[in-house]
């Protein structure tokens, strides 16, 4: 049976590429976990509550760890293919620079579709972050139904509180979200919608403050319409996510590849700079397009902007190498 030929780059690329998302996975992860630390370490906070703020964290290491290590690994070996005069027998060989480059799509199948993963499961958490504060509420009950001493477990995020008590049922206690802040309830359960605007209460009792004198109110079963969300949902589904994010990986990729093999990044520190660039301004302008709550069309610009700071400062960088002499 007959199998093409693997290009002498193929392995050095996926190799470093591998060792740079793991190594920047590794500090992404260290940093996340730090965040979340407080909570592990807060007595109020049960474990099993951190554990979606933990699926979180490991999600979105994943993704920045992939988007940004693919370029870097690939523009890391890309130099030290040129470096070794093996870009520069491959070109006497007949196989330009930019043909290089295109054949290494073998290596970047399997970054591609681990990004593509990652990514697309980050995105349903982010396009429905009603679905953690639920599994928050729920992991709170399930700590407290097996308290052996009347105590308390902090929803954290949802500005609830678990009240447990030994053979008792655990009793939700918290306040109204938005305009509601003043309002104060227990509930036997609760259930909140992908968007955050709707909460069901099962068995819920309110304490409404009035002027006069407060009033207790008892309800088998409420559902709060039209809330003001604690958080914004990502206005962008996990599949344009996903299609975006690895759009963007690819072609900071290419051109990081590219600017290795023509030797316009020179050395370790340029190769870096280049490999690192593009992934950076995609992360920064999906924050951006985030918090400003922008259209999906909108995300369309992150492939733009992975491709076209690389290009500039590899341009620039080969401005200046022509004007030191060849190493």
């Amino acid at each position: 049976m007959f199998t093409a030929p693997v290009h002498p780059l193929h392995r050095s690329l996926q190799r470093a590429a591998i060792v740079a998302s793991a190594a920047l996975g590794g500090v992404a992860l260290f940093a996340g976990f730090v965040r979340i630390l407080p909570w592990v370490l807060d007595p109020a906070v049960p474990l099993r509550v951190a554990l979606p703020f933990a699926r979180g964290v490991v999600e979105l290491a994943v993704e920045a760890a992939i988007l940004v290590g693919w370029p870097l690994g690939f523009s890391l070996a890309a130099q030290r293919f040129a470096e070794r005069g093996e870009a520069r027998a491959m070109m006497l060989l007949g196989e330009s620079p930019v043909r290089t480059a295109r054949a290494q799509w073998r290596s970047a199948l399997p970054l591609a579709a681990a990004l593509a993963v990652a990514s697309a499961v980050g995105a349903l958490d982010a396009s429905a972050p009603g679905r953690m504060a639920q599994d928050l509420i729920a992991q709170g009950r399930a700590a407290c139904a097996h308290a052996k001493a009347p105590s308390t477990y902090a929803i954290p995020f949802v500005s609830a509180t678990w009240l447990c008590a030994p053979r008792e049922s655990p009793r939700l206690y918290g306040a109204g979200p938005g305009s509601l802040h003043a309002v104060s309830f227990t509930a036997r359960d609760a259930r909140v919608s992908g968007d955050l605007r709707r909460i069901d209460l099962d068995d819920a009792r309110f304490d409404l403050p009035l002027a006069s004198f407060p009033i207790t109110a008892r309800a088998a079963h409420v559902a709060l319409h039209g809330m003001s969300p604690w958080t914004h949902a990502s206005n962008v589904g996990p599949i344009l996510r996903a299609f975006v994010v690895v759009l963007a990986a690819a072609l900071a990729a290419l051109v990081s590849l590219h600017a290795g093999l023509t030797r316009r990044a020179r050395g370790t520190f340029a190769s870096v700079l280049v490999g690192v660039s593009g992934p950076l301004a995609t992360l920064g302008l999906m924050r951006v397009l985030e918090r400003h709550d922008a259209p999906a069309i909108a995300y369309l610009a992150m492939p733009i902007a992975s491709c076209t700071l690389p290009l500039a400062l590899s341009a620039m960088l080969g401005l200046l190498a022509m004007r030191r002499p060849d190493c």
